[in-house]
């Protein structure tokens, strides 16, 4: 599911600057960050290492470098 994140990160600073469409992903809930309750089950944080890879792979293939 899509959310709007408000928090702090690199593409707070970029995004402004760089005009290339930006985004975020990460498991657990966003609304525990950084705060005594934060956690992630491994299962979950498997799950994000998977996505990220599948990213990351397809945006290889379609923007190749060079």
């Amino acid at each position: 599911m899509f959310k709007l994140k408000t928090g702090t990160s690199d593409m707070n600073v970029l995004a402004p600057h760089w005009p290339v469409p930006m985004v975020a992903y990460g498991p657990g809930d966003s609304t525990l960050d950084h705060t005594p309750h934060e956690h992630l089950e491994v299962e979950e944080f498997l799950k994000g290492i998977g996505v990220l890879r599948q990213a990351l792979e397809a945006l290889a293939e379609t923007h190749p470098p060079g």
